[in-house]
């Protein structure tokens, strides 16, 4: 005879099955009129099948409380999950405006997209301007193209590097703006430097001539910028926190000051 465990599928099943088997053998008892060895023997089936269940319905309680558990981990990592996705998408959205990146090139466009739209017209203007830094070149007087060099950003972990009574309240977006300021007044300097006589008005011409007076044997194959030309072309002025952000360039070897005659101060880039 099969056992009602193992046939039954559901709670209401066994029970019912159970309340079957005492009503037959109650009826086996009423015609027999006692308790036969069979009606016995069934009964100990019985309770080996409730011994049975018995076992069942413990480790069923197990695999349930280890499930409980298991739900309220899965619960705990949805919220680390949901935490961390919108800390990614907040990342995503407020990237800093400057991002190292020396070594990329400038993304290719498919030739097979002739109309782009507006938004894609703007990203590829900003990689343009990204890149016209890093492929700028003037050409000397002697017709031979001369690279301008170009000051690399500042990466968080160099300027976490630099020691705090150097830094002070400096912010790392404002060494990264100062870099921007430098790198286009170097690239304006000498732009106007390399441009032929013909070509160069009265007033561009006096500058021109300010800056070679501030050229000297020492600075022979540097490119360096003053106050001035920051002021004229950076649009920055170094005031007491314009000093500090050039400290923190030089503290990082970005530059290098060259000094005199006088109070004439250089700031060259290190190659």
């Amino acid at each position: 005879m099969m056992s009602i465990v193992n046939s039954s599928t559901t709670l209401t099943s066994l029970d019912e099955g159970f309340r079957n088997k005492i009503d037959s053998l109650q009826v086996c008892v009423d015609l027999r009129g006692g308790w036969g060895e069979d009606t016995v023997s069934e009964f100990e089936q019985l309770t080996g099948e409730l011994a049975t269940l018995r076992q069942d319905v413990a480790h069923y309680r197990s695999i349930m409380a280890t499930a409980q558990k298991d739900i309220v981990t899965a619960h705990c990592l949805l919220e680390q999950m949901q935490q961390l996705s919108k800390r990614l998408t907040h990342m995503k959205t407020n990237l800093p405006v400057h991002i190292p990146n020396v070594n990329a090139s400038p993304p290719v466009v498919p030739a097979a997209v002739s109309q782009p739209t507006t938004k894609q017209t703007n990203i590829n203007k900003q990689n343009e301007q990204t890149y016209t830094q890093e492929k700028s070149k003037v050409k000397t007087g002697s017709g031979k193209a001369k690279q301008i060099p170009i000051i690399e950003y500042v990466t968080i972990e160099e300027f976490e590097s630099v020691p705090k009574y150097i830094r002070g309240r400096l912010q790392y977006d404002q060494v990264n703006n100062t870099v921007n300021a430098i790198n286009k007044t170097l690239e304006s300097k000498y732009t106007l430097m390399a441009r032929p006589r013909s070509k160069i008005s009265e007033v561009d011409m006096r500058i021109v001539t300010a800056c070679r007076r501030q050229e000297n044997q020492e600075t022979r194959d540097l490119h360096f910028v003053v106050d001035d030309d920051i002021k004229r072309w950076g649009n920055m002025k170094l005031d007491t926190a314009g000093r500090s952000l050039m400290t923190v360039l030089r503290t990082l070897k970005r530059l290098r000051e060259v000094r005199g005659p006088g109070n004439l101060v250089r700031f060259a880039v290190i190659t």
